[in-house]
């Protein structure tokens, strides 16, 4: 059974930041800064700054029992988000497995390691270390751990067992989430996201999207992508999943496909209860699942397309649990057949690179800030004013919301006060506090709106 100790944790979580200057205030998901990049890494056999150099697919480190490398951050940040991907194409050999021979992987993936922290290490070996997490059993080829930071300079993986000899890491990053880890990903999915996030690493990625039209950020990617599976072993393994990708916020999953296979609608019902499974297990830990459609066949070359059916699953799946809606691979796929490869299924290298920038602009209101003027008492909302505003004619604080989303209402220093899901238009009175609260508004198409008011004292 895979274990993984949290041995220190510090600050909470939340979902908005809150910046006041002079009279303006601007929130918007906390900018994760990549710390890592170009900085000094020392290893069991040498150097190693293939790691930190932002190329996946490049320069490797090769690791086997009792490797070990360390990364030398600097100061500053007081929660560190850190990953490390494999060069191996498929997640896991043990999460989701089909039992199909004909699609058995054999990856390569540190088993048992632990990431330390120092203060005081001046090349990686000497100074004081201290064990931050600690897992067991890893049966996945990349992963990420958000740990406590807070003093620290150095951070270091320490590999005590591999499932091989001579398996290889090629990139390592650390992200300072001190504000918070919400711009941390997971991308699930069968061989079409293994194809496109693992065969074809020098893509121009889903991160390098988002930070060309939003400097500031950069966003943690978990690229997995398991060849053959279906939902119905994304479900039965939810747990397994959960335990090795539950630390990212959220989770960008492309599925279908595979239950999809030759045409046939009979599958959808299962499809849709799968869905449910996951869904509600990932809600169950504060993790936000975003469906993409199902990819588009070329039908003359794989001589099938995919039922409309499962369009219908995903968007009632979406609609019915809340969902941020996920990209139209469909619609772009079946315009674009070069996106897919010579068996009209899998995507090629351009359609892998499609994959990204959809993603990208799909969730591009995610990172959007919100300028509003900070007035003492009222709602003074963004561009969006009509989202979100006071109810006439009640004796009490009253909020009226016009479209269906989710409304969170935060202290200053960015402390969740309380959380509500609309499914339609409604109203909703937030508790009382002690002054000004953020107001943060997000629809299903991830459209965000940010007020400032003055709440009813306790």
């Amino acid at each position: 059974m895979e274990s993984t100790t949290r041995i220190s944790r510090t600050g909470i979580i939340v979902s908005a930041l809150l910046t006041i200057m002079g009279a303006t205030a601007s929130v918007a998901m906390p900018a994760n800064p990549l710390v890592s990049r170009g900085k000094p890494v020392k290893a069991s056999n040498g150097t190693a700054a293939g790691l930190v150099d932002g190329k996946y697919g490049a320069g490797v480190f090769s690791f086997s029992a009792n490797s070990w490398f360390a990364i030398d951050v600097g100061t500053g940040p007081t929660e560190i988000f850190i990953t490390w991907n494999t060069t191996s194409y498929t997640w896991s050999d043990k999460i989701a497995d089909p039992g199909r021979s004909d699609c058995k992987q054999t990856p390569s993936y540190p088993v048992n390691y632990t990431i330390q922290t120092s203060a005081n290490s001046t090349d990686g070996t000497d100074g004081d270390w201290t064990t931050v997490a600690a897992v067991t059993d890893n049966k996945v080829t990349a992963r990420g751990h958000d740990i406590d930071f807070t003093g620290m300079r150095w951070v270091k993986m320490v590999i005590s067992s591999s499932n091989k000899t001579n398996d290889k890491i090629d990139e390592v990053e650390v992200f300072n989430t001190s504000n918070g880890a919400e711009d941390t990903w997971f991308f699930a999915g069968t061989s079409i996201s293994a194809n496109a996030y693992k065969s074809f690493p020098t893509l121009k990625t889903f991160p390098a999207w988002v930070s060309e039209t939003h400097n500031d950020y950069n966003p943690a990617m978990i690229r997995g992508g398991i060849p053959c599976i279906t939902s119905t072993h994304f479900a039965r393994d939810i747990s397994m999943y959960l335990d090795a990708a539950g630390s990212c916020h959220y989770w960008a999953i492309e599925m279908g496909t595979n239950d999809a296979w030759g045409g046939k609608a009979d599958g959808v019902a299962a499809f849709k209860k799968n869905f449910q499974v996951v869904i509600d297990s990932c809600k169950a830990r504060g993790i936000q699942p975003i469906i993409a459609s199902v990819l588009a066949t070329d039908s003359a070359k794989a001589g099938w397309q995919v039922n409309p059916e499962y369009a219908k699953a995903i968007s009632d799946l979406t609609t019915s649990n809340d969902l941020i809606e996920g990209p139209d691979y469909f619609a772009a796929f079946k315009a674009n057949p070069a996106y897919l490869g010579s068996d009209g299924v899998h995507p090629s290298n351009a359609g892998g690179a499609a994959m990204h920038k959809l993603w990208a602009e799909k969730m591009d209101g995610l990172f959007k800030a919100s300028a509003v003027n900070s007035a003492a008492r009222g709602v003074k909302t963004s561009a969006r004013q009509s989202l979100v505003k006071v109810a006439s004619g009640s004796p009490q604080l009253l909020l009226s919301v016009n479209e269906p989303g989710m409304l969170s209402v935060f202290t200053l220093n960015g402390r969740l006060l309380s959380r509500v899901i609309f499914r339609s238009a409604g109203r909703y009175s937030p508790a009382r506090h002690d002054g000004c609260a953020v107001l943060q508004f997000r629809t299903r198409q991830g459209n965000t709106t940010v007020s400032l008011m003055k709440l009813p004292v306790q």
